[in-house]
């Protein structure tokens, strides 16, 4: 059978593929396995479909097969990391990590490599070098108890495989099979990729090529003038755009001038307006007025522009000290993350003193303890440090009766 037949057969047993006919697409690509051996696209697609019939050591035993003949193919290396987890983790562990060499970092891959843990994954996890604040924050204490109740852990599950079907992973494929002299097996997956987009260039081009290698001079032939059409049209394109830009250029300069000058004057009276409603709700702060100062920093933040960063940093921590003060903990927590987010090299001690105790408030004694345990290096005084020190230990005695009541 000759290799234009079996491009043909691997044409059909993708869309059956494609259209959910799992039983049709794996005889189809199982009838190829046995006329070319060394298909790598057959065992691939064979792997996918005993996956989603539930045969996963059949799936196993394919994918490993695609793998003898090229060890490189990110793709099957990342199905059988995902597959072989939980029954051989050393050699998921390396087909993990030959994955990541091919298709780059994944999280799920990461992880069955042993390349991360779950601890690092943290975020709240500030290493960089504390820079002092320069206006003294408010350090907000606990005002009762913390709650001994028990919490739920909630567990994500992860689907077992992931198939990659996207044009990077199907144009990487094409050219490993024209590597491997797989010049059928490169037709279809070009023929695949033009399906989705026949506008594309690169696509015609490789489609060019290997039929071309595989003999049909005629069609590559036809696809290469296809390419010349495109390239015409899109240098065409280009031309409009670029005078219809010029034209719009000329114009705009005008427009900008006048809403440059029109907003130099805006900006300097939303930030003056916006320094008063901040400075309002500090002094309602301290006057154990939160609902009235957390309208205040919502003011604050209403007329502060976007590149005032520093004062939108200070009006989210002075909601999140409001929120707090009002028992309203996991919306104080929010906003003193919105501060970190912005401007993580401002973070101080007393911010994150002040989420670790919304965090216990709530029962997230495990966050409350990263946020306690970094607030101590961050400027605070001999005295906030012994308190920080005094709530990781009363924390850490709180996951322990979790535990036992778990």
């Amino acid at each position: 059978m000759s290799d234009f037949d079996i491009g043909v057969m691997l044409h059909n047993a993708d869309k059956f593929a494609d259209d959910n006919k799992y039983i049709e697409s794996a005889e189809i690509y199982s009838k190829i396995t046995n006329l070319d051996n060394n298909c790598t696209a057959a065992w691939y697609g064979l792997g996918i479909s005993r996956a989603k019939l539930g045969g996963i050591d059949e799936s196993i035993r394919a994918f490993e097969q695609a793998h003898r003949i090229n060890p490189d193919y990110g793709s099957t290396n990342a199905n059988l990391a995902f597959l072989l987890e939980k029954r051989d983790p050393e050699r998921a562990v390396n087909f993990a990590r030959m994955a990541i060499e091919s298709i780059g970092e994944n999280v799920e891959l990461l992880r069955i490599a042993n390349l991360i843990e779950d601890e690092e994954i943290n975020l709240f996890d500030y290493s960089h070098k504390y820079v002092d604040e320069k206006q003294e924050e408010i350090i907000t204490l606990p005002s009762k108890t913390i709650p001994e109740e028990n919490i739920q852990e909630e567990k994500i599950e992860v689907d077992e495989v992931d198939f990659v079907n996207s044009k990077t992973a199907r144009s990487s494929r094409a050219n490993k099979m024209m590597e491997k002299g797989d010049h059928a097996a490169a037709v279809n997956e070009w023929k695949e990729l033009l399906k989705k987009d026949s506008s594309d260039i690169s696509s015609w081009k490789g489609l060019a090529d290997a039929l071309s290698k595989a003999g049909y001079i005629e069609r590559a032939n036809q696809c290469l003038q296809r390419v010349k059409e495109l390239t015409e049209i899109e240098k065409d394109s280009k031309e409009i755009d670029e005078n219809e830009e010029m034209e719009n250029l000329i114009s705009a300069a005008k427009e900008v001038k006048e809403k440059i000058d029109l907003l130099e004057e805006n900006t300097s009276r939303d930030v003056n307006e916006s320094i008063e409603w901040y400075n309002k709700g500090l002094v309602l702060l301290s006057e154990n007025n939160p609902s009235e100062s957390l309208n205040c920093f919502d003011k604050a933040l209403e007329d502060s522009p976007e590149e005032e960063i520093e004062l939108r940093v200070r009006a989210h921590n002075g909601k999140g000290h409001a929120l707090y003060q009002l028992d309203k903990f996991a919306d104080s927590i929010q906003e003193y993350h919105s501060a970190i987010v912005l401007d993580p090299a401002s973070v101080t001690g007393r911010t994150l003193y002040n989420m670790g105790s919304s965090y216990a408030s709530i029962e997230l004694y495990a966050d409350a303890v990263k946020c306690f345990e970094q607030a101590k290096n961050r400027g605070l005084g001999k005295e906030d440090q012994r308190l920080c020190q005094t709530q990781i230990s009363r924390c850490k005695l709180l996951i322990k009766e979790q535990k036992k009541l778990s």
